[in-house]
């Protein structure tokens, strides 16, 4: 006897491409896999972050407000979706769920790197750089933080 339940429809496109890369990068920093091995979900105080993410994965989900925890405080908003191929396909590449805790190397094509990279920055990194004359030496420094505080200017 076989598998009950349907057959997973895949409504996420598995296929490497810059946009696919950046979404992961996203759901790497921001994302959340739920422990009953379907669903996936993103945060963000960003609207235009999650538009950009849905539209990278190719989906029409809908974005809804999200309240963290037991607080009836709005804390920003969220795009869910179910896809157990997807969830699978992320598992595979090292996305685990309470990823905070387990997460180890992500399995990136080299050609999509700094597309998944700048997915990454982002959705929870801050990057910043600046130039130190001193001497004869230039400096160059690069600081990720935990907590968004300056963003890029386009």
């Amino acid at each position: 006897m076989g598998k009950r339940g349907a057959k997973p429809q895949g409504k996420v496109k598995i296929r490497w491409s810059p946009k696919f890369a950046y979404a992961i990068g996203l759901l790497t920093t921001d994302g959340n896999l739920s422990k009953d091995g379907r669903h996936i979900t993103l945060v963000s105080n960003d609207l235009e972050q999650l538009i950009n993410f849905r539209n990278c994965l190719g989906i029409n989900n809908k974005i809804t407000r999200h309240n963290a925890g037991s607080s009836r405080i709005q804390k920003g908003k969220r795009i869910q979706l179910g896809d157990v191929l997807f969830y699978d396909f992320l598992l595979e590449i090292g996305l685990t769920p309470n990823k905070s805790k387990t997460l180890g190397k992500i399995q990136i094509p080299d050609k999509y790197f700094f597309d998944f990279l700048r997915g990454h920055f982002d959705g929870d990194g801050t990057f910043y750089s600046y130039w130190l004359e001193i001497e004869l030496y230039v400096l160059y420094g690069i600081c990720f933080c935990e907590q968004e505080t300056y963003r890029l200017a386009t």
